[in-house]
């Protein structure tokens, strides 16, 4: 439940920074962005993180919490799926004409997400950390 609110939180802030980069090059009505429908937008993309939660990322953190032992390849795997999912949220927000018309770039969306998929893999081990009980511990961990 933690990880999917810290999920929810980091997804609506990493668009929210997307949009301020690349959406506020948009002057056109015809793209609903943060310029156009305001608020909005933050809580349509709060939902969307919400119901994407347990239909796709949990499944990938179940696997790779499973499989992969090393803390470092799980950051690295988290942030280039993070970056992976970043280039298709850009590509689904900003068509091809938006893209070419006012420049945008997809690197920073990149960037953003990556970044989130690393702050969701700290989270992540973290909460792994505080929960793991090693065998001869007795009682609830700290």
């Amino acid at each position: 439940m933690i990880l999917w609110v810290s999920f929810v939180v980091l997804f609506s802030v990493a668009v929210w920074c997307l949009e301020l980069v690349e959406g506020y090059k948009i002057t056109t009505s015809e793209y609903y962005g943060l310029r156009n429908i305001g608020f909005m937008f933050i809580m349509i993309m709060t939902f969307m993180a919400s119901v994407f939660y347990p239909v796709i990322l949990l499944p990938i953190s179940i696997v790779i919490s499973r499989f992969v032992s090393g803390v470092s390849i799980r950051v690295l795997l988290y942030s280039i799926l993070g970056g992976i999912g970043g280039t298709l949220i850009f590509h689904k927000f900003y068509s091809h004409y938006f893209i070419q018309e006012y420049n945008l770039n997809s690197t920073n969306s990149i960037i953003i997400f990556g970044l989130v998929g690393f702050i969701y893999a700290l989270i992540d081990n973290d909460l792994k950390r505080r929960t793991y009980k090693h065998p001869t511990q007795k009682g609830n961990p700290i």
